[in-house]
């Protein structure tokens, strides 16, 4: 956002990708990556009707700039129509409630009912609740300034600057399992050209993380 930048790049050995860049507070104060379009909405499996049947979104995941993860606002963000309006939902994500395992991955979960309708910054009071049913178009991550809220706050002794979350998975999990979806298919996504012309924002879940759908346009 504004004066901050960030890139989304495959590790050396693919194992994971590297979200890193220069969060500044002085004309901005976020940061941001989303999907490359999908041909068709990815159909999350186990949701059969609404987020009061439980699931949500997993990454697994370690900072590994600094040991401050409190100090940033994470957000998760979808898109449930195959649109590009100013409408989209948003979740925020705790990297510190998390418990890292040997090698300091953690795996978090952003339950669906979590998600509300914002406006940038700015939550839609009263907005109707995430439903995946239709299937999913985009997930995004932003690392931000602001706390999500129908009023604009800021995140008292937000730490600006260099960051990077390492993230190795992105994935869906249900209710019943507790767990990431097995046997979701690799799908089909848009050349950057199809997406330009037509403009959905879309998904990419369980598989592990690659840069080449992702997009920072």
């Amino acid at each position: 956002g504004g004066v901050s930048t960030s890139t989304l790049q495959s590790a050396t050995d693919d194992a994971y990708a590297r979200w890193f860049g220069n969060c500044r507070v002085d004309g901005g104060g976020f940061c941001g990556i989303r999907t490359l379009p999908f041909v068709e909405p990815l159909r999350v499996a186990g949701t059969d009707a609404s987020p009061s049947d439980g699931g949500g979104f997993y990454l697994v995941a370690r900072l590994a700039s600094d040991d401050e993860p409190q100090r940033r606002v994470w957000k998760m963000t979808t898109r449930v129509k195959p649109d590009r309006g100013e409408l989209l939902y948003q979740a925020r994500y705790h990297l510190e409630r998390a418990s890292p395992d040997a090698e300091g991955w953690s795996r978090v979960q952003v339950p669906f009912d979590s998600f509300q309708l914002v406006r940038g910054p700015r939550t839609i009071p009263d907005g109707p609740p995430l439903n995946v049913t239709g299937g999913i178009y985009q997930i995004g991550m932003t690392l931000s300034k602001f706390e999500l809220g129908a009023n604009v706050s800021e995140l008292e002794n937000f730490r600006p600057g260099f960051f990077e979350l390492q993230i190795k998975e992105i994935g869906v999990y249900t209710k019943r399992e507790d767990n990431q979806q097995d046997g979701v298919s690799k799908p089909r996504v848009l050349s950057k050209d199809e997406a330009q012309k037509k403009r959905p924002l879309l998904l990419k879940l369980v598989l592990p993380v690659s840069t080449a759908f992702f997009t920072e346009q």
